[in-house]
């Protein structure tokens, strides 16, 4: 991961995470209330997308037409159908950015779940090559070895292990080896949720971590068909192998990830869920969009 992408995405997602769990003291609480809020930041980007996305399935129409008429003329067919797009003041790349901005904080939440200790409590360090760092120092105190075999769970084991630290929330001061730096940033990390630790990631087998990623294709399949009822297109092609690949993917990468990552995913889903039905009904009573339909020949004049 880059030095720029750890500073201007990965370390604010961090800092802000941090801030709600000290608030309300739950890892899995937390990770639903950081992705609720960050469906809320981006909700009027969301509404302009929604917005765009409802006008162009009103136009499905005539862009049928303009695909038959020129089908052996791709170019053709696409300068209409961008003719089209600018007669009707509608840009199809206007939807993209809400679908890129959560993948891109699901990224970002990836690094601060992985390493807390760096961009969730500002610690340096945690790598083989990082001697005297903060979280090496950390390590040595708990008796935890950092190598590159185990450099990728080795944070939230030092900060399960430095809860030790702490004794009713507060650091006991006499821990010997603790910088003022590190005791001021460190602090006691739960990951525990309903007994599932968020930390680890799901492997198949008979435990709770299993329904994380079930959860989370289930909750992509929703979303995706809800998103098509809403805009009430019929599902054509590749769309309708979308439509279940997009659950698929999810499924597979929720047992790549730590659970947390599966958790923010189901949460992310559910909430767009409950977004699209609201903000479809809200825009279609406040900009009734016409269905546009194909343009026929004009009509002869009587008597010819």
């Amino acid at each position: 991961m880059g030095d720029i992408f750890g500073i201007i995405i990965v370390r604010p997602l961090g800092m802000l995470l941090n801030v709600i769990y000290g608030s309300v003291q739950s890892y899995g609480l937390a990770i639903i209330l950081f992705a609720l809020l960050v469906k809320l930041v981006i909700l009027p980007i969301s509404y302009h997308g929604k917005k765009n996305m409802l006008r162009m399935s009103a136009l499905q129409g005539q862009m049928q037409q303009i695909q038959k008429k020129y089908a052996n003329n791709k170019m053709k067919m696409n300068e209409e159908i961008s003719k089209l797009y600018e007669k009707e003041g509608v840009s199809p790349m206007s939807g993209c950015l809400p679908t890129f901005i959560p993948l891109l904080v699901m990224m970002g939440l990836y690094y601060a779940v992985v390493k807390p200790m760096n961009f969730m409590m500002g610690l340096s360090g945690g790598l083989p090559t990082d001697t005297g760092q903060d979280i090496n120092l950390l390590a040595q105190q708990v008796g935890i070895e950092i190598t590159d075999q185990n450099s990728y769970t080795i944070q939230t084991q030092i900060a399960q292990a430095c809860n030790q630290f702490f004794h009713n929330g507060q650091l006991d001061p006499e821990i010997a080896g603790l910088s003022d730096t590190i005791a001021s940033l460190l602090q006691p990390m739960n990951f525990d949720f309903f007994g599932i630790d968020l930390s680890v990631t799901p492997s198949l087998g008979l435990n709770l971590l299993v329904l994380i990623p079930l959860l989370s294709g289930f909750s992509a399949f929703m979303s995706s068909w809800i998103l098509q009822r809403m805009q009430k297109n019929q599902l054509q092609g590749s769309m309708k192998v979308m439509i279940y690949l997009m659950p698929l993917m999810s499924i597979y990468f929720a047992f790549q990830f730590p659970a947390a990552i599966g958790v923010y995913w189901i949460f992310n889903n559910i909430f767009t869920c409950v977004q699209e039905i609201i903000m479809t009904k809200i825009i279609r009573k406040r900009h009734p969009i016409p269905e546009k339909q194909p343009e026929k020949g004009k009509k002869k004049k009587e008597g010819t």
